[in-house]
């Protein structure tokens, strides 16, 4: 406990630092209001951290501990337990075998190092589809796109977004140690802390420590552009937006050099007739700190945890006004902090604004860290209610109609990883899991 404070206590001084630093005019009025809405989000994470270490504190068993300490190291991670409840577990989870994930920037330089090289390991080995099944997954980092692709429309705007992509980003961090030799962390991207310079990010300034820069500027592009939902909504015109700061191949650093094969799918120019076609590409980013400042600053990440009492609520500040158009109840954010994630960095152009294909896009699962932190420190502050709350039916914003999700529903990820109920996957530390974030 006394560990995790004190990187919570680390994370609230950067933001000061970060606050004080020199910028822009735009930087200088919002200093204030990102010291504020960062340390209220912090402190919202430690009061969740603090009910986490206390459901853990019953739960040290020093016979175990050893083995499963190794466990979440990526060793032998098939044994099972009997917990109190009689229930069949995937390992012991306590205080000592926690594992903390954290921040990209709270990464050393060598760790950074790490995860990088082991995304670009999963590159280079095969994929897990044969070429009839999936054209265009030519590697195992391919593989995650095609699944998520194919489960679109069943992981999106229901009752098992959340716990899907939690299960998800688990099966990535499963991938890069299983078959790359990682032995770090899942980190996270903490969107707040870019809103307004993203291209000085620690995760996107283009360093050998980074996932690589901004995409070369567009030529002769206007001013505004028009982003229009994304299938099966209805096809509208649009939102406009100003236009990002980018928009072609990723220019310098990690990932420069990387050939997207999936995709796009639901955006324009995709092709929702066949979407597992091969379509060989540069990685595209596109950032956009207009959508960064008005969708994932760290006042909307806060609003999010402090005024939803319910999941419905939750869900729906997190996910936007696409699907949720019939909230009358409290105003939402256009795009919800995951689709401005999104957009942030993908913009008009980049795969990471792919409602179908982002995980082509390796900050996706950072992205998606980051969402599976605002959910955990939501379910913690208040775990007896929340920590097998779900909300919605089975299919993205119920077209077609379709019945309520339940805990015993299966999630599905192929052949990434083991079918599970939805129920095993509603506590970081149950289940396969034994972490929490930092």
């Amino acid at each position: 406990m006394r560990q995790h404070f004190l990187a919570s206590l680390i994370s609230f001084w950067s933001i000061m630092i970060i606050g004080t630093l020199g910028g822009s005019d735009e930087w200088g009025k919002n200093r204030q209001d990102l010291i504020d809405t960062g340390a209220c989000l912090l402190q919202l994470q430690t009061n969740a951290s603090h009910q986490l270490y206390e459901a853990l504190r019953g739960r040290r068993d020093t016979r175990q501990d050893e083995k499963a300490r190794a466990c979440n190291n990526g060793h032998d991670c098939d044994d099972y337990r009997i917990d109190d409840r009689g229930k069949k577990n995937h390992r012991l989870c306590t205080p000592s075998t926690l594992t903390i994930r954290k921040e990209w920037r709270f990464l050393s330089k060598a760790e950074r190092r790490k995860y990088i090289e082991a995304v670009y390991c999963l590159q280079s080995k095969p994929s897990l589809f044969t070429e009839e099944e999936a054209p265009g997954s030519k590697n195992l980092f391919d593989s995650f796109a095609v699944v998520h692709i194919t489960k679109t429309p069943f992981i999106h705007g229901n009752f098992n977004f959340l716990a899907w992509h939690r299960y998800f980003v688990w099966a990535y961090e499963k991938a890069l140690r299983e078959e790359c030799g990682y032995h770090g962390i899942s980190p996270y991207w903490e969107w707040g802390y870019d809103v307004y310079d993203p291209q000085k990010s620690a995760l996107f300034d283009g360093s050998p420590y980074s996932f690589g820069s901004n995409g070369a500027p567009l030529a002769e592009r206007d001013p505004t552009y028009r982003l229009p939902p994304p299938p099966p909504f209805p096809k509208v015109e649009g939102r406009e937006f100003p236009a990002g700061t980018g928009g072609g191949c990723v220019m310098f650093g990690p990932f420069s050099d990387m050939t997207t094969n999936l995709g796009p799918v639901g955006m324009p120019g995709g092709d929702l007739n066949n979407p597992l076609r091969y379509n060989p590409r540069c990685l595209m980013r596109d950032m956009n700190p207009f959508i960064g400042q008005h969708y994932t600053s760290f006042n909307w990440s806060t609003w999010t945890i402090e005024e939803s009492r319910e999941i419905d609520e939750f869900q729906s500040r997190l996910a936007g006004a696409p699907g949720n158009e019939d909230r009358k109840d409290f105003p939402l954010n256009f795009f919800g902090v995951h689709g401005g994630g999104h957009t942030f960095l993908g913009g008009m152009t980049g795969q990471h604004s792919d409602f179908y294909s982002s995980p082509q896009e390796p900050a996706f699962f950072l992205h998606h860290g980051q969402i599976d932190r605002l959910w955990s420190i939501w379910q913690w502050l208040d775990i007896e209610k929340r920590r097998n709350a779900i909300y919605g039916t089975l299919t993205l914003a119920n077209i077609p109609p379709t019945r309520n999700g339940t805990l015993d529903d299966i999630i599905d990820v192929g052949p990434l990883a083991p079918p599970v109920p939805v129920r095993e996957v509603m506590s970081t530390i149950d289940g396969p899991f034994c972490y929490f974030y930092q």
